[in-house]
């Protein structure tokens, strides 16, 4: 697959500028110019990641109406639920909720929908069991902003119904008692990219703000909110929203508090998952603990995840963390046959030059999301897979885009299709009738391809610089580590080469590309993995697309190129596939 390298301009000027005022190299002061940090205030409050620099809570629409029913919650002992989702986000945000609520002697319980029997979001029969139980406010959290029938049915029960959310608005968003989404028309929270802890996380913020005002806690100590850090960061770095602003904050401070292991539920997930004690990056929650944490939502029950994050004691955690990691091997072996199903499909397709809308009666819905995203990865394509019910009829699933398409608005332009769907920029949840799939794709293709010219599925790789491989030293890399956390707009610095030779090349591992690169008589390793079978080295001279690292082996540190692409070069010096 041919992939398209995008050089950024050079800011020579501006960057020699920043570079002086901060007291860092030419290369980094470049990559925060590309990220949109042009004058040393803004790229400092980037890089500090200061939690006094939040912003305030109360800049939410309906914060001081949500935080004052709450208030009267305490006041008046009542019962009070909090209705998450089944992902990491809705997982911890509830957690977050939970723990605090408790922490100022609320009378708090939660629910959360089963994936396979409910569905998303808040519904009419969970609201009946929430008022069984005798609540009176409800809250929900990453979820509730498309529920207007299950809201309506709790207003009409005498349950108020507070929803904090960070999902795109619909046309009738539910009349709920308070609504908390930055994305809402009229509201002042100058930052939109929220995960849903992190919209949670804003209203305890505010709650702690006003008991505190109130003196509260005249007779002890009021909670310390960085204590929960370690949950709002999981939330955050899981559900892959923008890594800047307010989230790069939570991440960056959250992370130190996962490293130090306090909560017996992360300590416990950290030990399944192989994490050693230490520094713990983005990485590690993406591809470590982010799954573990998705899979009992996913296959069973989301409960246990959430009853690991507030247990008190490691072994209780231990022992749910356990229950967890194997249904972790559960969701892999189930994710392994949808994929092969589904490049099979694509095999026997005449064209699939478009999105890919696939399904299948044999698929496990809970799963389909997270091979939506490999398959949009891979073929660089938005995605959509679908479970079918056969006893329902009801085909429910998942939708994942490719950069630089909003697949939550094509996905509205199919509504009259669809029974309900919600979501946002990067992926979507729909459920349709399956009688409807044949229509939805024909109008959801469409759609894409109106909006995207063919040179829209050829992937891109943003190189942030074109670099001598001697300006990579120590230093600089640490700098760009000081970078990280890594995400949405916030990437992992990616840098090329100028025409080098390579010295050797070889295949390692499970079809891995290592090679041994020269210049001015300095060798350097780069990997790339899954590359062997796509490059056949010559004599030409290449160029690397690579993120650059400090990689430890036997106890020696050296610098590795995490190879991106490579391109040979011709002689006549132009770049060619």
């Amino acid at each position: 697959m041919e992939i398209k390298w995008d050089l950024r301009d050079k800011s020579t000027d501006l960057c020699l500028k920043l570079s002086q005022a901060l007291n860092i190299s030419q290369i980094v002061a470049q990559v925060l110019i590309n990220r949109g940090f042009e004058t040393p205030e803004k790229a400092q409050l980037f890089l500090s990641a200061r939690l006094q620099d939040l912003h305030s809570p109360f800049l939410m629409k309906d914060m001081e109406k949500a935080v004052g029913r709450i208030i009267s919650a305490i006041k008046n002992n009542e019962k009070v639920y909090i209705y998450g989702d089944f992902d990491v986000d809705g997982i911890t945000a509830t957690a977050v909720m939970i723990l605090f609520l408790r922490e100022v002697n609320i009378n708090v319980s939660y629910y959360i929908p089963k994936r396979l029997k409910e569905g998303y979001g808040l519904n009419v029969n969970a609201v009946k069991e929430i008022k069984e139980n005798g609540a009176s406010l409800l809250i929900t959290v990453d979820c509730g902003i498309s529920d207007v029938h299950a809201v309506e049915y709790a207003h009409n029960n005498n349950i108020d119904v507070i929803v904090t959310d960070h999902h795109e608005i619909p046309d009738n968003s539910s009349d709920a008692y308070a609504i908390i989404n930055p994305k809402q028309l009229g509201c002042g929270f100058p930052f939109k990219g929220l995960a849903g802890v992190g919209v949670a996380f804003n209203l305890i913020i505010g709650l702690r703000k006003k008991l505190r005002e109130l003196g509260f806690w005249q007779n002890g100590l009021e909670p310390n909110l960085k204590d929960y850090l370690d949950l709002v960061a999981l939330g955050t770095i899981a559900d892959i929203v923008p890594m800047i602003d307010e989230n790069r904050i939570f991440a960056k401070n959250g992370l130190k508090v996962i490293a130090k292991g306090k909560r017996p539920g992360i300590k416990a997930l950290k030990d399944v998952s192989g994490i050693p004690d230490g520094e713990v990056d983005s990485t590690m929650v993406a591809f470590r603990l982010a799954p573990r944490m998705n899979a009992s939502g996913r296959l069973s029950d989301a409960e246990d995840v959430v009853r690991l994050l507030i247990s008190t004691t490691y072994e209780e955690a231990y022992s749910l963390a356990k229950k967890i990691d194997n249904e972790n091997t559960q969701r892999q072996k189930i994710g392994r046959k949808i994929l092969a199903d589904a490049k099979e499909m694509i095999g026997k397709a005449e064209d699939f030059k478009g999105p890919l809308i696939l399904s299948s009666p044999g698929w496990h819905q809970g799963v389909v999301g997270i091979c939506a995203s490999r398959l949009s990865d891979e073929f660089f394509v938005p995605t959509v897979l679908l479970a079918i019910d056969d006893q329902t009829g009801d085909a429910r699933g998942s939708a994942r885009s490719i950069s630089g398409f909003d697949i939550y608005s094509a996905i509205k332009k199919c509504e009259s299709d669809l029974k309900a769907f919600g979501g946002h920029k990067a992926a979507a949840g729909l459920t349709l009738a399956a009688d409807k799939i044949d229509s939805f794709s024909k109008n959801f293709t469409k759609i894409v391809k109106d909006e995207l010219a063919d040179k829209n599925f050829t992937p891109i790789i943003e190189v942030d610089a074109e670099i001598s491989l001697d300006m990579l030293t120590y230093d600089v890399l640490q700098e760009l580590e000081n970078l990280s956390p890594f995400g949405p707009d916030n990437p992992q610095p990616v840098f090329s080469s100028y025409d080098i030779n390579y010295y050797s090349s070889m295949t390692v591992g499970k079809g891995h590309l290592k090679i041994k690169i020269k210049e001015d008589d300095q060798l350097f390793d780069a990997i790339g993995f899954n590359m062997a079978s796509r490059y056949c080295l010559k004599d030409e001279k290449i160029r690397l697309a690579f993120i650059p690292q400090i990689h430890f082996y036997n106890g020696e540190k050296s610098i590795q190129l995490n190879l991106k692409d490579i391109k040979y070069v011709d002689l006549t010096s132009s770049v060619k596939n």
